[in-house]
Formats: structure tokens, sequence, C-alpha cells
């Protein structure tokens, strides 16, 4: 999966800039783009993830990875794995669990 994979970048954290790249062996290819949204753009950046996945024909358990990169941020955090159903939802599955407890 090392070879597949998508970023989310932000050029600071504060914009509400956000660029979504599928990478594919070392090439990288835009597949969405969202500027001036600085509430719900990353949440919306991975439900771009999972539409992109489903119309590819991908099952909803399927696990792929994505980094999420703040180029003004000294430390990125590596890379995690979702399966296409929590990139369609938008936040990973524990938290959409923790959710619907408080519901």
């Amino acid at each position: 999966m090392g070879n597949y994979y998508f970023s989310i970048e932000k050029s600071t954290r504060d914009s509400g800039n956000y660029i979504v790249y599928e990478w594919k062996n070392g090439v990288s290819k835009k597949i969405f783009e969202n500027f001036g949204k600085p509430y719900g753009g990353l949440k919306e950046a991975r439900q771009k993830i999972g539409e992109h996945l489903q119309k590819s024909g991908h099952t909803l358990n399927k696990v792929f990875e994505h980094q999420t990169i703040i180029h003004d941020r000294k430390n990125n955090p590596s890379k995690k794995g979702w399966t296409v159903e929590e990139y369609l939802i938008g936040v990973p599955e524990e938290a959409n669990k923790k959710s619907r407890l408080i519901q």
C-alpha cells in the first residue's frame, strides 16, 4: 500500500485551503481542492477521497492510507489507514462510535 496513498495538504494551520492528491508510485494527481473553508474543510477533503475510491469500484471495508500535511507545521503525523466507509463519513470509526454514544 506504500506505493498508493492520498495526501491532504494545507499551506498553514489557519488557512481553509485544502488540496487532495492521489499518489501512485511516487506520482501525484490532484483530485480535489477547496479554498476558503476554515471549518469543515478537512472532513470534506476526506469525504472526497471516499467518493473517489467508491467511484473507482473499491468496497466500503477496503483500507487506504492518507497523510494530512500542513506546510507550516514542524512535525506532520504519519500516514493513517482508513476504510472507504470512514472516508465517506469523514471521521475515523472510533470517533464515529463516540459521537453515536453521545447522541
